[in-house]
This record gives structure tokens, C-alpha cells and sequence, in this order.
């Protein structure tokens, strides 16, 4: 994904990475806690600095938000090859799948979790996901089989997606927590079949 981010306004005397540490406890109080609940002082207080060095560094909360969270460690277009590549009636299973093997990356599950959370509680938070994945990777799978309503299509297909991660991940409902993964996208991948690829 790409979040530009601002770089900073010069240096501070004092610890190397201290951006690195506000990213740090940024990430795990919007983890933990969500969007709305998260105060810059409590970062601040997380991560051990003054308040004053998370201005220095990040413009307000969304700007700390978009920069500690949004930075996910995917590759669109790999991800777009990784679908396409095998038969044309397991693109469903496939989408489904990486986007699991996605989630399960080090440090993604969190990620992925704090977006959910502020995009439950805040309306401007509600794009940057799911605009990632319906642009820059579902669109272009739907555009490749031949599909005309493309956005239509890879907008269900994200529901889907954030469907599965809010039960999962969020909710915790017991029996999608323990299936694993091969399971889920089997399951699941005959909707995002249906979504992405059938003919209407």
C-alpha cells in the first residue's frame, strides 16, 4: 500500500529511533484499544517520550495512525500475480488464501485488526483498506477475467474479506478462530468465486 508519508522536521537530541518507538506504541494501542479511544498523550506515555516529539514527527492522530498502521507489508501486484496464476476456477480459493497468508505475516495480524477497529468507529478511516484492496488488487483480478463491472464485483469481494476478519479477528468466533486456513478459503472462496469471476 502506498501511504505517503511526510518526512520528518529534523532531528531530536536523545533516543535514535524515537519515531520508531511512537510508531511502535502507536500500533499497539490502536490494536488494542481502537481509533476513537487512542490519545496522543497515551502514546506518548507508551512509547516513554514527551508528548511535544509525536507533534514533531506526525502532523495529528490520523496522519500517526495512517503512518504507524497503513504501512503494510503487501505487495499489490504480487498478490494480483499470485491469483491469476492457475486455473481460472480457483481464483476464488486462491484470492482468499493470500489474503490469509497476508494477515498472517509478522506484525500484519495487528495491523489489519487496528484498521478494523477504526474503521468501525471512524468514518475517515474506513477507506484506506478497503480501497487498497478493492483497487489495487480485486479490481485488476476481476478486469483480467474478462469482467465489465469490475468494481462492483472486487467491492463484494472485500466485504467478504473484512466480513471474514471482523468475525475472526475481532469477534473471535470460536470455530473461525480455530479453522485453518486452507479451510477457510476453500469455503469461502466459492463466494469470492461468484464475486470475482461468474458470470451474472
Amino acid at each position: 500500500m502506498t501511504i505517503q508519508a511526510h518526512r520528518p522536521r529534523g532531528r531530536r537530541p536523545g533516543r535514535t529511533d524515537t519515531r520508531g518507538a511512537i510508531q511502535s506504541a502507536a500500533l499497539t494501542l490502536f490494536s488494542e484499544m481502537g481509533y476513537e479511544k487512542v490519545s496522543l498523550r497515551a502514546v506518548a506515555r507508551a512509547a516513554e517520550v514527551d508528548p511535544a516529539l509525536i507533534h514533531h514527527y506526525f502532523d495529528n492522530k490520523a496522519d500517526l495512525f495512517a503512518r504507524s498502521v497503513l504501512d503494510l507489508p503487501l505487495d499489490a501486484e504480487a498478490i494480483v500475480q499470485q491469483i491469476l496464476d492457475g486455473p481460472t476456477e480457483g481464483i476464488g480459493e486462491r484470492t482468499v488464501l493470500v489474503f490469509l497468508q497476508a494477515w498472517d505475516a509478522p506484525g500484519a495480524g495487528e495491523r489489519f485488526t487496528a484498521m478494523m477497529r477504526a474503521a468501525v468507529t471512524d468514518p475517515g478511516a474506513r477507506r484506506p483498506l478497503s480501497e487498497f484492496m478493492s483497487r489495487e488488487v480485486l479490481v485488476k483480478v476481476a478486469e483480467a477475467v474478462g469482467n465489465g463491472n469490475a468494481k462492483l464485483r472486487a467491492q463484494l469481494g472485500v466485504s467478504l474479506l473484512l466480513g471474514l476478519t471482523l468475525s475472526r479477528d475481532i469477534l473471535e468466533l470460536p470455530a473461525l478462530v480455530k479453522a485453518r486456513n486452507p479451510a477457510l478459503a476453500r469455503s469461502l472462496g466459492r463466494a469470492m468465486q461468484a464475486h470475482l469471476v461468474d458470470p451474472w
